[in-house]
Formats: C-alpha cells, structure tokens, sequence
C-alpha cells in the first residue's frame, strides 16, 4: 500500500435557524432569510435519476478520512484511528450535516475478519452494526447486499459498502479493533435542512435490481422524446466522421459504438493487435454547443482502455460478445451536439455503426442561465510519467464536479512487477494546499486491494477488467482500472486539481493514460472577499481582531503534509489561542454561504472552536488531526446562507473548546458562494519579499500572501544574477502555491536578485515585487535529487519529506535496488577549479543496504552500512576527504554492495554532497 495523506477537514454547522432579522446588524437592511440550499441529488436518488449528476449547484464538499501515513511515508497500513472510544478505533467523525459514501477496507489479502464489529451512528443513531466480514458478504440484507456491498471476492482483494448514508446533525464510524488499511469517503453540507437522517429500512430493491443490470442498460428513467440514430462507418486511417446528434434544447442520453473488428483476449495475435490500436488509437470527441469538451481514447471513454475486456459499469459498459461499447452519461446542450469518430489507429475500420439517442432535457436551460447544470467532460491524458511528479487525471478552473475516472497503467520497470500500483491518489480543490482527497496505494482508490489479488473483476462502480503481463500487447505489466465516484464526486468552486502517484514515490518508470468524467461550466462561484493575517498589526486592526488571550506570535517553519511537489519549509507567525477570538471579515452581498478558510499549525490535534456568527451559534470547528513533522494545514469551516445572506460583512467569533487543544492560526479568508462569474481580476501585488543567503550555495527567498478574489493564488519567482533583469520566461525560476522558495545548485559567493508576483488560476498576473537582492555562501551544496544521472541499474529517483524525516530542499535521491551489486552513475560539475574538502548525508533505514562511493572512478571513504532498526534517520555529514577537482563535470558513483544481515532490503539514499574549497 501507498504512502497517502488524506484530508479530514473541519466539522461543518449544526445551524440554528433563526428568524432572519436576527442574523442581520443593525447597520445593514434586513433581508428574508433564504430558501434551503441545493444540496443536488442525496442519498438513493443519485442512483435511482444518475441524470442530475448534471446539477451542479449543490452545496457539497467531498472529503476522506484514511489510513494515510501521518509520516508522510508508504506505511499506510497502521490503522491510524482518530482517537479512540471503549467501542473501538473512530475511523471517521463529523459534526454537521453530510452522506457517508463510500467505505473500503482491507487486510489478510480481503479478509476483514479481524476488524469485528463496525458500527455507524448517525444524528445519535446507530444505522448499523455488526461484524464486517459478515456486512460485506451481505449477511444483513438489503439495502446492504451486493453490489451496495461486495466482499474481496467480489471486488478483488478490498471490501466495500456504497449505501448513501445522510445525516443532519452529525457522523461516527467506529470498528472494533485496528483496521489496518481503511478510507471513508463522504460528503458535506452547509446547510442541514432538506437531509433526512438515513433510514437503513428503505432496502431499496429498485436501486439494487438496477445495479445489477449494470452495463446492460441505461440506468436512468426514461426519458420524454427519446429519439436514436444510427449512422454506419467506414473510416479509413487518417479519417474521421461526425454526426449531429440533436438540435435545438435537449441531452445526449446513450451513446453505443459497434466495431466488428474488435477482438478479445483469446484471438489471435493479429486480431487483438488491430483491436487495441483501436481501441487506443481513436478518438472520441463531442462537443456541445460549438465547444469540444469529449476528447478520449475510445477503449478508455468505455472503462476499458487496454482492449476489448468486459465492463459492466453503472454509467458504462463493454460487451465482447457483441464487440459493442455503450455509455449512459447524461449530456446536455442548449442547441446542438455532434459526435465525431477519428481513426488514428493502424488500420481501416469497417462496417462499424455509431447509436446516438437524444431526448428532451428541462435543465439544459439552465446550461445559460445561471450556471446550475453543468456541460459533460472527459479529459484524457496519456504521457510517460516525469519521477517526483504526479499522473494527472484533471487541473481545470471554473465549477463543476468530478464523477468518475477510467485510467490505463503501463509500468516499464522490467523487474518492478506492479509496484507501480503503490501510487497514491491527491485532490485539491479550490486553491487549498492541503489535499481533500488522499488514499493508500492505486488499487485502494479503485476499492480493490493487495494489487487486485482476487484477478479481473468489474462492478457497477469500481473494476480493474484488463490485467496483461508480458503479453497482449503489455510489454512488462499493465492495468486498467475504473472508479465512478457518482455519491461522492468532488464538487469545486473555482478550481480542482486531481491525480494519481506512479509508484509509492512517484518514481516508478510507466506511462500512464487516464480518461476523467465530470460535468462543469468556465465559470467560478468560490469569490475570496477578504483576508486576514493573524499577527500583523496593521490586518488584526482593519478586521477588528480581537481576544482576551490571544497568544503571542511565534513563529513556525514547516511543509504542508499531502502536499504532491518537492516544498521548502514556509515560515510564518501563528498565534495559539486559549481564550475566544472575534473577527470582522468581509463577503459578498449576494453571496449564497460563506467558506471560512483557515491557515493553521497542527502540531496538536483535536483543536475545537464554537463558531457563531453575528452572535448566532454556526457549530463546532473541530479538527482530529495532527503531525508534528509536517504541521501546516488548510482547514475549512462551512457558513450557510441562513447565516451570511444579504450582508457584506459578518464578525466571526471563535471559542477554544474546554480541554481542547490551544485553536491556532496564521490566517483566515472569506470565500464568498456567488452567482456564476468570469474571474477577470488580477491579484495584488506580492509585499514583503525578502532573500537571505546560507552558507551553501542557495539562498531562501520569502513573501506575505497576496490578496485575489480567487482563494490563495501562485506565485511566479523571478530571478537573476543581473540587477535590472525582465521577468520573462527565461528568468522565470520556478511556479507555487507556497510562500517560500530555496534557490539552490547556485554558484559560491554569487550575487542573485529576485521578484516575485501573484498569478491566479484564471491567468491574471498581478504586479511584480520590489526588488530584493542576497549573496550565497562559500560552500557548494549539490543536492542529490538534481543530479543527472548517466546510469543505473536499477530504478533511481527523488524521495520527497516522509516518516518523520525533512531532507534538505524537501527530498533525497533514491536507489530502490532489490538486489547487489547495483550502482548508480550521477553528475555534478564546479565552476571553479581547486582543493575541496568534500562530505556527503545519507539515508539510513530498516531495508537499506551497504553501500560505497567513488568520484570520477576512484574509489574513496569506507562503505556505509544503511541499515538502522526502526526508524528512518540521516546520517550527520560524512567526510569524504580533501580532493583536486578540475573546472567542469564531474561523477559519482554510488554502488549497493550487499547488506546487514538484519537489513530487509538494498535501497541506499543520498541527500546531498557538499563541497568546501581549502583555503
């Protein structure tokens, strides 16, 4: 299993609703209070008219609660409860409204046995109780049998329950013992009213007799007007064919493709190489009201990218038999739609018919109007996969939510197996730093486990259909695996960002193609209209801030955990706090809920504040989390509109809880809900820019946030060893959402000067920085993990910060060799040529090997032994000795000669090499 982080965030609004004056100062008119918020479809309706999965209006926000190696290293499976109760191991808890969607565990290669009992409480009721294994197997009846529920059998290795489960008030999963491997995916609600507390006597046959026709069907009630058109197809390579599927307001309903060329595993070699390359090779494009928004492999449009395999998929399928693909994805448009077929594939395709079915659609009206329906998109990405950089399945601006994911994994390690599996799924949504979303290792996301062990399988919401090794077309492994998240999709407000890890650390060589479904529209509905930066005078004054203990500031210097890119530690004032806090932040009049965003250190975990609002209770702020490695946290706390409405400031009061944990903050922001909008603002200017060279060659560049109106912008660092340079590309130095950069693998005692400025998400540039200057120290610091390599023999890569360890520039270089000898080829070069005293920090660990250096082919220093017991640590600087180096490139060479006895493995990892010119 995968190192993950997943994000738990804060508990939302138990809301009092009051008469709505009384949400209202005197100093602003009173307003009515709003209608209900539109929560989109809950509970067994996603599944009974999977045709509003097009509304997107809804006030939801999805989270996971998981095994994630707090760490930050790949040992997900130490169970990781929140806290603990005399009922067992709390897996997930929630104050507020909100659907349970989905649980997975796994253990014992599927057994769950050993877990006992789970029980869910919801509103202070238990909806359900007993041992796992048995729930799973579907001993307790409907609504909980398959394939609402699926056991390792059914689901190849992981166990599953996808029952939607509401509650108003609040949420508590529980399990007996340690689960091991576990992820609870759910959803959240600003607004309580309208979702029913879940009643586990509604069995729901009609739901569960149509997952079963999963594949086969069109899952949705039919629908008025239903009208279908068959087009036949002869494309000849290089060509294509578009049909009009409609005119006028209506939706794409089905979409069946016929291929007699197709062929399944079992014919020959020739038929299943013309079957993949088309599968493969062409494309499926439609666009909708002039605009492409389907652009996919068509194997992989259909669940099923490596070939013909059979899906039976909620949403889609794959019929071998027939060498037919269907999908049943809803589609609308405001006045046209085309579908269009490009052969690049090999070969001509022949006698092949496209079945287009449109039918009338009252909310494609609302396509236009104010954004409520969002358009259908499919998003394919297929690249050889860069280390230290995730695969991505979507990075998309404007609002809308993600539905589902098809993706094709082709490891190229020759002697890796599906290691490849290990990779970690992260998502991001609406500028956060810290993931929603975060899991244990691939097949975990797709609700299998132990690298699909039971084989293929396919179920109306998760499959890993096609599996190939050395064969069919693979030339080491492959896997091809689907996920519809059609109960828990993540809905977004202004931006997402989501993908998957190749291997445990993102260094397994593969190419990886992935197909992302989600409806959506350009434009935003997340507005930041204000921010506060706790501990500056001159922001506590403008927003009234106020506290009778509010804590000093201090400062602290850390990452953020979950985050997917290399990260310097960022350093900024927090203020703990044990008495209540009071604040005056601004927010759109018309705003439809406010998003209180919060910027926090969580050293300790369990920190709880009341929140009210005005003076009117909003609910609890409560956090579990905590990590004392990696301590930044983007936290958020959900106002609805009963609240806010028709106001364009609110005073936010904050309460520690008795016996809590001290409530910190570094700062806070206001996200305004509103009316669908194009982001046409630039951001402010960055201030506060300040370098400060070390005593290497690499100097820490450092700036306050900027303010936007879409939540925490990036940030473009320019740089030069020239005073008066231009900010252009060619000294653009690197792209983050961060407030830090570490500028290294620069010269020794060399002069830099540096700019910045905020960019956000839509493009808009703000203006640049004041001009900033630093000098770097006497000592050459190469940092591993950019080093070139020339070769090696087994795979090599970056390591980001994990299990409680912080390598310099946030990552190491990492030899993953399984075997000795085994050794690595690495690059380096001086600018100036004489004596240098040179000294190295490695890795140290429980499966690390022995491993010797040489520079330039000469062997130097003593072999270390990697192995320590436990824990992970780095080794203080080893000396490596003096020695004369020419002006230029350089090599070192790093060799795994063997191992401990007691060591499990041959990895070896270097952090970095410094080198001191004699004096």
């Amino acid at each position: 299993m995968a190192r993950g982080v997943r994000r738990l965030t804060a508990l939302s609004a138990v809301v009092a609703l009051a008469v709505a004056t009384a949400f209202v100062p005197a100093s602003q008119p009173a307003t009515a209070a709003p209608p209900p918020a539109s929560h989109g479809p809950i509970g067994w309706d996603t599944y009974r008219h999977p045709e509003r999965l097009a509304d997107i209006s809804g006030d939801s926000r999805t989270f996971q609660s998981s095994s994630f190696d707090r760490a930050g290293g790949n040992d997900d499976g130490n169970s990781w409860c929140l806290r603990t109760t005399s009922a067992g191991c709390v897996i997930a808890e929630r104050a507020g409204a909100g659907e349970v969607d989905s649980i997975w565990f796994t253990r014992d290669d599927g057994n769950v046995t050993a877990t006992g009992t789970i029980t869910v409480q919801l509103d202070g009721k238990t909806v359900l109780s007993g041992s796992l294994q048995d729930i799973v197997n579907g001993a307790k009846g409907a609504p909980f049998v398959y394939p609402l529920v699926a056991n390792a059998d059914q689901s190849s290795g992981g166990v599953y329950l996808k029952v939607p489960m509401t509650f108003s008030k609040s949420m508590l999963i529980t399990v007996q013992n340690k689960p091991v491997y576990y992820h609870v995916t759910y959803r959240t609600f600003a607004d309580p009213r309208g979702i029913p507390t879940f009643d586990p006597a509604d069995q729901a046959t009609d739901v569960i007799a149509k997952l079963k026709a999963s594949g086969t069907a069109d899952p949705k009630p039919a629908q008025p007007g239903a009208r279908t058109r068959t087009t036949a197809l002869a494309l000849p390579r290089g060509a294509s064919k578009t049909v009009t599927a409609g005119s006028g307001s209506g939706a794409i309903t089905a979409l069946t493709v016929k291929i007699p060329q197709l062929a399944a595993p079992g014919s020959g070699t020739s038929e299943i190489a013309t079957s993949d390359s088309i599968m493969r090779d062409t494309r499926l494009r439609i666009s909708f009201d002039g605009r492409q928004t389907v652009d996919a492999p068509l194997g992989e449009f259909f669940g099923t990218g490596l070939g013909l395999y059979p899906v039976r998929a909620m949403m889609f399928g794959a019929d071998p038999a027939t060498k037919t693909l269907s999908a049943w994805w809803q589609m609308p448009y405001r006045s046209s739609a085309t579908v269009t077929l490009v052969n690049d594939s090999l070969v001509a395709i022949n006698g092949a018919q496209l079945s287009v079915t449109t039918a009338a659609s009252p909310a494609s009206a609302q396509l236009g109007a104010d954004g409520s329906t969002g358009y259908f998109h499919a998003a394919s990405d297929r690249t050889i996969e860069t280390p230290g950089q995730d695969h991505t399945f979507v990075d998309t601006i404007g609002h809308g939510r993600v539905v589902g994911v098809t993706e094709t994994m082709e490891g190229l390690a020759q002697d890796a197996g599906r290691g490849y599996l290990e990779g970690d799924e992260r998502l991001f949504v609406d500028g956060s730093v810290s993931p929603q979303m975060s899991g244990t290792g691939t097949e975990d996301f797709y609700e299998s486990g132990w690298y699909f062990n039971r084989g293929t399988d396919t179920n109306p919401f998760n499959g890993d259909p096609a599996h190939e090794n050395r064969g069919l077309g693979c030339v080491y492994d492959c896997t091809g695996a689907y996920r519809l998240m059609l109960t828990e999709g993540a809905q977004y407000g202004s931006s997402v960002r989501f993908g998957i890890e190749h291997g445990a650390y993102d260094t397994d060589p593969a190419i990886y193609g992935s197909t992302t479904y989600y409806y959506a529209q350009d434009k935003n509905v997340m507005r930041q209209t204000d921010s506060l930066t706790v501990g500056d005078t001159g922001s506590e004054s403008a927003h009234q801030y106020k506290s009778t203990n509010p804590g000093a500031v201090t400062a602290v210097s850390s990452g953020y955990e979950g985050y997917d890119r290399t990260q310097p530690a960022v350093t900024r004032g927090i203020r703990a706090t044990a008495g209540p806090v009071s604040f005056q932040l601004a927010v759109a009049r018309d705003n439809r809920g406010v998003e209180l965003r919060r910027t926090s250190d969580q050293n300790q975990g369990y920190q709880s504040a009341t929140v009210s609002v005005n003076g009117i209770a909003a609910g609890t702020w409560t956090q579990p989390l905590s990590n004392q490695g990696l301590r930044w946290l983007d936290d958020s706390f959900e106002l609805p509109a009963a609240l806010t409405a028709g106001r364009s400031s609110i005073t936010v009061t904050l309460t520690p809880a008795a016996g809590s944990a001290a409530w910190t903050a570094a700062s806070y922001a206001a996200v305004s809900d509103v009316p669908a909008t194009v982001d046409s603002r630039a951001p402010s200017a960055t201030l506060g820019l300040h370098a400060a060279g070390t005593d290497t060659n690499s100097i820490n560049v450092t700036w306050l946030p900027a303010t936007d109106d879409t939540y925490a912008p990036q940030y473009q660092v320019y740089g030069s060893t020239t005073p008066n340079f231009t900010a252009a590309g060619s000294t653009l130095l690197t792209t983050t959402p961060l407030l830090s950069y570490a500028h290294g693998d620069l010269g020794t005692k060399q002069t830099w000067y540096y700019r910045v400025r905020a960019v956000d998400a839509a493009g808009h540039a703000g203006p640049l920085s004041a001009l900033v200057s630093a000098v770097t120290g006497n000592k050459l610091r190469v940092e591993a993990e950019s080093m070139p390599v020339v070769s090696a023999t087994a795979p090599i890569g970056p390591q980001g910060d994990c299990c409680n360890v912080h390598w310099s520039n946030g990552s190491q270089l990492w030899f993953t060799a399984k075997s000795a000898p085994q050794n690595a080829v690495l690059q380096f070069s001086v600018s100036t040529a004489g004596t240098y005293d040179l000294s190295m920090v490695l890795t140290k660990a429980v499966d690390y090997g022995i491993v010797t250096f040489a520079l330039d082919g000469t062997t130097m220093g003593e072999p270390v032994d990697g192995y320590n017991a436990g824990a992970v640590v780095i080794t203080p600087p080893l000396s490596y000795g003096q020695h004369q180096l020419s002006a230029g490139t350089h090599t070192l060479t790093m060799t795994v000669t063997g191992k401990n006895a007691s060591a499990a493995g041959y990895f070896a990892g270097l952090d970095y090499l410094d080198l001191t010119q004699a004096t």
